[in-house]
């Protein structure tokens, strides 16, 4: 007896010794573990002379949504919870959407209630100076190359960057479904999605430059390529 009770011991000891490797939760489980919030990211979108540019996805959303956050519950249903900034005080508490991973767990869907992504559009405007600098050396240039002057010629159509403004303008895609976006660098602490968005761009490009010897600038179809990082809290 006392034989068999010393061995018991010694399992004892060896088990307190080797203790069981930590289970890796899966990335669904991760998912469902915390909450999440859009901290940064890119929208890249083509300029009206048809070169990409990026821009940062946070300066492009209203002030009020950038303390939303996802809840991923149980049985792929999730909820968008409004944050402490409403932009309307009717606004609910949280909205409903649905979601799934999938293709070993490198693509999401977010849709059927999910409403948190922002666009942007484009415009040229008359851009207004009061003074204009000229030290040491005043340097303009064209909208389009075709225009440019040939060294030992002498310019006669003038049309500067600096008469006219792009701006961009944001505004909110309701109810915005999110299907195939590709993860990335997914963790307890974030992961990355990317994902395009169809949309219309101004294009001035050819002779769409405008005044004062082409025609208006036109609306094209085209992409925005959005690269999102999401954190938990």
């Amino acid at each position: 007896m006392r034989y068999f009770l010393f061995i018991l011991s010694v399992m004892v000891i060896i088990a307190a010794c080797n203790p069981q490797p930590e289970v890796t939760p899966s990335k669904e489980n991760m998912l469902r573990s915390k909450k999440w919030r859009i901290t940064g990211g890119t929208i890249t979108v083509k300029k009206p002379n048809g070169v990409d540019t990026n821009l940062k996805y946070l300066d492009y959303i209203d002030t009020c949504y950038s303390d939303d956050y996802l809840k991923f519950d149980s049985m792929y249903f999730g909820k968008s919870y409004t944050g402490s900034q409403k932009c309307n005080a009717a606004d609910p508490e949280f909205q409903n959407f649905k979601w799934r991973l999938f293709n070993n767990d490198k693509s999401i869907d977010l849709y059927d209630g999910f409403n948190m992504i922002f666009a942007v559009t484009t415009s040229i405007e008359p851009y207004r100076f009061e003074t204009l600098a000229t030290s040491p050396e005043i340097k303009l240039d064209t909208i389009v190359g075709r225009l440019d002057t040939i060294p030992g010629f002498i310019k006669q159509f003038i049309v500067l960057d600096t008469i006219r403004e792009l701006r961009y303008k944001r505004y909110p895609i309701p109810n915005f479904d999110l299907y195939g976006a590709e993860i990335t660098e997914f963790s307890q602490l974030l992961f990355k999605v990317k994902f395009s968005f169809k949309t219309t761009r101004i294009d001035s490009t050819g002779f769409h430059a405008g005044a004062p010897n082409n025609f208006e600038p036109i609306l094209v179809n085209d992409t925005a390529d959005y690269f999102l990082t999401f954190s938990s809290f």
